[in-house]
């Protein structure tokens, strides 16, 4: 009887604690984001939440309903693995991993009716994701005894440190604060050899929502394993050691080789990216600011490389208790060491980054030991003596007013407010009574504070008239159309009777990503894991891309742009000069966003004359040949002859020599004008923002102009690049036309060794005699040459004439394959636009072929003369070997569970 009434007073202990925190939780978020509500915001971040976020997620409920659909209608399993509409064409797996696929939370989406309630569906999951971390948290605190009431405060710092505050506009980086406490919870039960079922079930689940944080995860549990290992036996001894050591290895390794199926295609997919090879300048120490900034912090938020934590008074008590507090809690005060000392040294967060560049996204995880910090200290902070509170409560006085110090004047008003809150929390703690009426009056009044405390700082963040945060973000209801009927791509949809062609679009306001909605081909990609093949033609053109992973076309350079089969192009209204040669045909014309923030006028044009999906020629152009180019020559090149590595032109073309032509001039210019700059052996010195330089110079007519920066760098006098100052930009304006150079230095995140430049200033039937460079920011911008090139356009015709004349007709596009049929007076390679990847199998006749990389970032087949059926299947590369090991896991899953079970009943019958 004893043991059922204990029971039953565990059950309604842990529904009564359920109950508050769902309250508690209810208030604060009720609170906090009651700012979107007021400004009729939704949680979709602009840029990145509208453009990858919210765009992936309504792509990821079509493509599962896809599924579901033909698995109804046609009883089988088909799913999709590659689309031409995300960037240039993209594997969706590997792609849209680290934004939808493998989260569970996700899969819901399925059940969403129409796709105009995604977003209501997106912000309901920013706020289920965050109370289940709070539940997660609170799991971990309750497995290791931790009172209700600490608990729930706890939970509560947890839900709303300041880490959640700025990463709802990345629902994903929500995600690691749900598993982190129950892996952990996991590995506490296998030190107590329980069974290891939650701690391999979250692993897996966090390595297939997210293989980026799952990296992080293994970390912090290597970490966590050895400090309770200490914790729990005290000085280590080799055999035992190696014992746990053995076992968790193993756990991990079979969890992990379970998700194989995912895992191995993203890790394979990031290892080749050119973002996770970037070089950065790397500095020993941060900026001082840097630690400035994480000082007052701690309170209140608002530090740099996503170092956010913002943790409210009773957290710093906690701490401040945790380490002045005598030889208790050691294994709990060397982890707040350590994981403080991983904020302090850049190396740290470049290599939790993965090795790429230094930023601290793993604050989820320093978020969860703080607030746990909380929970244990506070029983102790209130057990204390009254001298020792006074002490506390004037080393917390003397930390705010060290903060309030290092704070600028316009900050004070908020950190003011703080300190109210703060003292408030001192106050209380200070006058705790024993008697169990004050008890609960006191509890109740901690509670009230800390909650107050954790809304004072989300509507210092997001309100209009403080930190103005929420302003960043869509508007309800406009996030849909800015992806669809918005964006530039739908003066095109309709229009488009090819869907192997391709668009794009020189508006200023166009988002990225759009054609994934429209459902056409487009040019424009924003997605973190990108091509490395489409990054290295990128750079050999010059093309002005700041990032690997972000792009978004040719520049409007037509011998690109027909290559590549972009044949419609969208630009403002009144800014026909933007577009490429040849794009003469208007179309349509529409008002886009209209009524709206982003409201801009475009025209549509059409060019009939580019390059189909597929071409064929007998015109090699040997890798190496091609290499020794100048800029301006390989793009000509690329319209003459078709590109391939020199040990890999087929014996039948290897003979044939390709005479390449070259009508590029290099223009001789002179400087007219200086305005605030002052010209230097390397370069120039701007002493002035929006300091000016005309360059004069006679064109040619019909033709594109050209302006070309080589080895550009930056610097400015006396001063260290800050990591804001690292981002660069230069006008360059020919006539009516702008466009801006911008440029990253290293000590800029998302340096990616992009260093040359080439502008394109626009078509002109008449000479473009003058370009003027305006340089935004003060400094001294150094090249290795600067060059005016004009490239007439008259060959184009011709050459583009030349490579369509045998062309793979009859093209059907279908879920992972492409086919059509090839007639060829001769051998010939078969150019493919088509981003190459080795995911890609080619059959010729039903007989498989290799596949050559061609023009850098695209394929080619050789076919044997006469008619043909080409076709083109593509899985995910390492998508067959993962799914092999899954299988090899899943099988070392039930053998672990027969092996337990087996041992288990052996114990039972010797305990008999």
């Amino acid at each position: 009887m004893r043991f059922l009434r204990n029971k039953e007073e565990n059950v309604s202990k842990k529904v009564w604690f359920f109950l508050a925190y769902t309250v508690c939780f209810a208030i604060i978020a009720g609170a906090v984001f009651s700012v979107f509500i007021i400004n009729k915001k939704s949680f979709i971040w602009v840029p990145d939440g509208l453009q990858q976020h919210f765009n992936a997620l309504l792509y990821y409920r079509s493509w599962l309903l896809s599924i579901l659909d033909t698995l109804a209608t046609e009883h089988k399993i088909s799913v999709p693995l590659w689309d031409m509409r995300i960037g240039l064409g993209s594997d969706v797996l590997t792609t849209l991993h680290y934004y939808v696929i493998g989260d569970p939370l996700n899969l819901l989406s399925v059940f969403v009716p129409d796709e105009k309630y995604m977003e209501l569906f997106y912000n309901t999951m920013v706020l289920v994701r965050i109370y289940l971390a709070g539940l997660a948290f609170s799991a971990y605190c309750r497995y290791h005894g931790q009172k209700p009431y600490s608990t729930l405060l706890g939970a509560m710092v947890y839900d709303f440190c300041f880490w959640v505050i700025i990463a709802v506009r990345h629902p994903y980086f929500l995600n690691p604060m749900i598993y982190l406490p129950l892996i952990l919870v996991g590995v506490d039960k296998i030190y107590k050899k329980q069974k290891p079922w939650l701690y391999m079930g979250m692993l897996a689940v966090a390595t297939v929502s997210s293989f980026y944080f799952t990296y992080m995860i293994c970390i912090f549990v290597a970490i966590y394993a050895l400090l309770r290992y200490l914790m729990l036996f005290g000085k280590p001894v080799l055999k035992t050691v190696w014992y746990w050591v053995w076992r968790f290895v193993a756990y991990s390794l079979v969890t992990l080789a379970s998700v194989s199926v995912i895992l191995l295609p993203v890790v394979a997919m990031t290892l080749s990216t050119g973002r996770a090879g970037a070089q950065h300048t790397f500095s020993i120490m941060y900026p001082l600011s840097y630690y400035r900034k994480l000082l007052y912090g701690f309170l209140i938020g608002g530090s740099t490389y996503w170092s956010e934590l913002g943790y409210t008074g009773i957290v710093l008590l906690a701490v401040l208790l945790l380490l002045f507090g005598g030889r208790k809690n050691r294994g709990l005060r060397a982890g707040f060491v350590l994981m403080t000392l991983l904020l302090l040294f850049p190396f740290a967060g470049k290599m939790l980054n993965g090795g790429s560049y230094v930023v601290n996204r793993y604050m989820w995880a320093y978020s969860m030991l703080v607030s746990f910090i909380a929970v244990k200290m506070y029983p102790q902070m209130m057990e204390m003596h009254f001298k020792k509170k006074i002490a506390l409560f004037w080393a917390g006085i003397t930390y705010i007013c060290l903060c309030l110090e290092m704070l600028g004047k316009h900050q004070k008003q908020y950190v003011l407010v703080a300190l109210l809150l703060f003292s408030v929390l001192l106050v209380l703690i200070v006058g705790t009574g024993k008697k169990m009426k004050e008890k609960f009056v006191f509890k109740a009044a901690l509670l009230v504070v800390v909650m107050l405390e954790l809304i004072y700082q989300g509507w210092a963040e997001y309100a209009p008239q403080a930190g103005s945060y929420v302003e960043e973000f869509a508007t309800q209801g406009e996030a849909l159309s800015m992806l669809t009927k918005d964006a530039a791509g739908s003066l095109v949809k309709n229009h488009a009777k090819d869907t192997t062609y391709r668009y794009e679009s020189l508006q200023s306001e166009e988002w990225k990503n759009t054609a994934m909605q429209l459902g056409i081909n487009g040019t424009s990609y924003y997605f973190s894991l990108a091509n490395p093949d489409i990054n290295q033609f990128q750079r050999e053109m010059y093309i002005n891309q700041t990032r690997d992973f972000c792009y978004s076309g040719f520049d409007a350079r037509t011998m690109l742009e027909v290559l590549s089969g972009v044949r419609y192009y969208v630009v403002p209204s009144g800014n026909s000069g933007l577009r490429p040669y040849g794009y003469n045909v208007c179309f349509n014309r529409g008002t886009l966003g209209a009524g709206g923030q982003y409201e801009v006028k475009c025209d549509a044009y059409e060019n009939d004359s580019v390059l189909p999906l597929g071409f064929a020629s007998d015109a090699v152009i040997p890798r190496s040949t091609y290499e020794a180019l100048e800029v301006t020559e390989k793009q000509q090149a690329l319209l003459q002859g078709i590109v391939v590595e020199d040990d890999k032109i087929p014996s039948a073309l290897a003979d044939t020599k390709t005479e390449t032509e070259f009508t590029d001039e290099d223009i001789s210019y002179m400087i007219t004008d200086m305005h605030n700059v002052e010209l230097t052996d390397q370069g120039f010195t701007a002493t002035e923002k929006k300091a000016s330089v005309t360059l004069s110079f006679e064109g040619i007519p019909e033709s594109e102009t050209y302006f070309i920066l080589k080895g550009l760098q930056f610097s400015e006098e006396g001063k260290t690049l800050t990591q804001s100052k690292s981002r660069l930009h230069i006008d360059v304006t020919c006539g009516k036309i702008t466009k801006m150079i911008t440029f990253l230095t290293r000590k800029n995140n998302f340096y990616s060794g992009v260093d040359d430049y080439l502008i394109n200033a626009g078509y002109r039937d008449e000479k473009a005699d003058e370009i003027t460079l305006t340089f935004h920011e003060k400094g001294t911008y150094r090249f290795d040459e600067m060059q005016i090139v004009c490239q007439p356009v008259k060959q184009i015709a011709g050459w583009t004439k030349s490579l369509k004349q045998d062309i793979l007709k009859d093209v059907v596009m279908d879920t992972n394959h492409i086919s059509g049929t090839l007639t060829a007076d001769q051998e010939k390679l078969l150019c493919m636009t088509i981003p190459y990847s080795s995911g890609w199998r080619a059959y010729i006749d039903g007989v498989e072929t290799e596949i050559l990389k061609a023009d850098t970032m695209y394929m080619a087949v050789d076919v044997p003369e006469g008619t043909h059926q080409i076709e083109f299947y593509y899985c995910t590369p390492y998508l067959k070997t993962g799914a092999g090991l899954s299988g090899l896991g899943i099988l070392s899953v039930i053998g672990i569970v027969i092996f337990r079970y087996r041992n288990g009943r052996k114990k039972q019958k010797e305990m008999e």
